[in-house]
């Protein structure tokens, strides 16, 4: 894969995108800052509405309004980051699904006045499921060649609605993205034009899982170092981008293997089935009973990433619990079903992420098998929750009486309202949150959730709410195997709600948030779970991390550490970090660990030829000896 051009393509496409979305936003009536005179606004009228002396649909007016609210409530430079990239990752995953052969080329031009094929079936009376008001619109519009964008735009809205993988992973798209499709978007150059004819992504490269990762961090690049630019503390908005950085593709491997299936093969001692795919698993010495982490059946083993980005880590933990289903004789579908219903979860602070990452995840459990094209099944993949109308004083309170249907206890009430309350920086505190929840209320909310998602009709407070309840359960439940690249960002960066949050619940961890996740993930884990993670390798080394590093080695036990030191990364990520990757399991220090010394190299690719997974007894006591003097260096002082 040609990291270098699908940089290329993302950033391009994004500019393309940003500049025909500020152009179009234009001919709306806005200005650039987001104002618009009074003669520029739409008026309603029965039947229809009028705009600058012309006659329009009223759900032109709707749209037109929902426009205006959102640029008084975001301003317009997000509206213009909103409106590209909700655009880019529809487009984008159409074709990807087209190169899966997951739908139809809906994208491809028939000819070379550039119509695609959509707008030409259209022509041809064959079009997808829409409201009658859109449908009629749409015939109009169809009688005027010089109006294709405008049919483009009502035919693929209508067509991401209908197509359940894209609905299911990406939703509705909001009121007013589709009039905000660029006018250029079909021209030559434009970024259907680039869809279509690029050279920058290989038809190997679309069916690979790592595609969406790599779009989406160079995608988000250019945001990225406007927000590093401007120095100072992150705004919630600016934390996505700030701290999203992609894992490279063996280290993944490296932490999932020593994870996952190291767990597996402690509960199935004998011969590895998988020694030839687990390239990466570290060799440990066998470990006495209490110190195993036991599960039952398969669908016990339960996995996350609670910083999941785009779903690179989910994607390869799907791949090894698969090969584990399969290999115990479950169908490809059973095994599908149990990894989405039982065993997998990602959290992610982004809300773009985390469509991308279900989306990820379907195309691949569409790749095992096709019947999951209908997305009968999803992955449990979140995000935070949407904010409550702070003005509606009890809205939480009928959000509880709805859900419970009356029989909720002054406990319940009390207990999920501190949580709501605590949810509100949601947005600056993503997975770190900490509900202070019983057990007998996480019963009950766990018995209503299920019993709203088995009814027909759900009112409209729960339907809303339930994300919210989701969350909750999530960041309440603990987890067998927890894999993570949790986000980088020093306290001096934190936001106050952060920083304050931070210093309250995470105190050893507060010189970074990479170090916060280090706690989060031991109180998450299950007793003799295994956590892998990928992070700077500061903690190993600075006073700050003293208290951090005391806690881990008097506590836990280290099962293996791969010491990357700097080029970890991807060149083109910009990143100069210096990074370790590990594995730790929750239980008291009890056996020698493995340690890799791997800070040599020019760059990541170099790092990996350096890995041997068989040192010898001699090398493994000296790199061991090495690392331990370093990790006690604080400790002893």
């Amino acid at each position: 894969m040609n990291t270098n051009q699908i940089k290329k393509f993302a950033c391009e496409a994004r500019n393309i995108l940003k500049r025909g979305i500020a152009a179009k936003i234009t001919t709306l009536g806005f200005d650039a800052k987001g104002n618009v005179a009074e003669s520029m606004m739409p008026q309603l009228m029965q039947g229809g509405s009028l705009w600058k002396g012309e006659l329009q649909t009223e759900g032109f007016y709707r749209q037109w309004m929902a426009l205006y609210h959102r640029v008084q409530q975001k301003g317009i430079q997000e509206v213009y980051e909103e409106a590209a990239y909700t655009w880019f990752n529809r487009l984008m995953a159409i074709r990807i699904m087209q190169k899966n052969g997951l739908c139809e080329p809906v994208l491809v031009y028939t000819n070379s006045a550039r119509t695609p094929r959509i707008v030409d079936e259209a022509r041809m009376n064959r079009m997808p499921q829409m409201p009658e008001e859109t449908r009629t619109h749409l015939m109009e519009l169809l009688d005027d060649d010089t109006k294709v964008t405008e049919q483009f735009a009502l035919l693929i809205s209508a067509w991401c609605h209908a197509n359940p993988i894209m609905q299911a992973c990406f939703g509705t798209l909001a009121d007013y993205t589709e009039l905000l499709l660029p006018q250029n978007i079909l021209a030559e150059g434009g970024f259907v034009d680039m869809i279509n004819h690029t050279e920058f992504i290989t038809d190997e490269d679309f069916h690979s899982p790592e595609l969406i990762g790599w779009l989406y961090q160079f995608y988000i690049s250019e945001r990225k170092d406007e927000v590093f630019a401007k120095k100072g503390k992150f705004e919630a908005d600016e934390i996505p981008a700030a701290t999203q950085i992609f894992t490279p593709n063996w280290i993944v491997k490296y932490m999932v293997q020593n994870t996952v299936g190291r767990i597996f093969l402690d509960n199935n001692p004998g011969p590895n089935p998988f020694k030839d795919k687990w390239q990466y698993l570290v060799d440990q010495e066998k470990q006495a009973g209490e110190n195993i982490y036991r599960y039952n059946e398969l669908t016990d083993l339960k996995v996350a990433d609670l910083a999941c980005g785009s779903g690179h880590i989910l994607n390869e933990c799907f791949d090894i619990l698969y090969d584990l289903y399969i290999y115990e004789g479950y169908t490809r579908n059973e095994a599908i079903e149990n990894i989405f219903a039982h065993n997998l979860t990602g959290i992610d602070l982004d809300n773009r992420a985390k469509q991308l990452a279900t989306f990820a995840l379907m195309i691949k459990a569409c790749q095992k098998d096709s019947s999951f094209v209908d997305a009968h099944v999803l992955p449990h993949v979140l995000t935070m929750p949407k904010p409550l109308d702070e003005e509606a004083d009890d809205s939480v309170t009928r959000i509880i009486h709805e859900l419970f249907q009356g029989a909720e206890t002054k406990q319940i009430t009390e207990e999920i309202e501190s949580a709501f309350k605590l949810m509100k920086d949601a947005d600056s505190l993503g997975s770190i949150m900490k509900f202070d929840i019983s057990e007998s209320t996480l019963f009950a909310l766990v018995q209503a959730v299920d019993y709203w998602k088995k009814q027909s009709f759900v009112p409209q407070l729960v339907q809303d709410s339930i994300p919210a309840m989701e969350l909750i359960l999530t960041l309440t439940q603990k987890y067998s195997a927890l894999v993570m690249n949790p986000p980088y960002m020093g306290g001096g960066n934190m936001n106050s709600e952060l920083s304050k949050y931070v210093k309250d619940n995470y105190e050893e961890g507060k010189a970074d948030l990479f170090s916060v996740f280090m706690l989060l993930a031991i109180d998450k884990l299950q007793e003799n779970g295994k956590y892998g993670m990928i992070n700077m390798h500061s903690w190993m080394f600075l006073s700050s991390f003293e208290k951090l590093r005391k806690a881990l080695l008097d506590n836990y036990s280290i099962d293996n550490m791969l010491h990357l030191g700097p080029r970890t990364f991807d060149e083109l990520s910009g990143e100069v970090v210096q990074n370790t990757a590990f594995v730790i399991s929750k239980q008291m220090p009890n056996h020698c660990a493995s340690y890799f010394r791997l800070v040599v190299g020019k760059n990541c690719a170099d790092k990996v030829t350096y890995v041997y997974l068989t040192p010898s007894k001699a090398t493994k006591s000296i790199i061991q000896t090495y690392l331990k003097r370093i990790l006690r260096r604080f400790r002893d002082a």
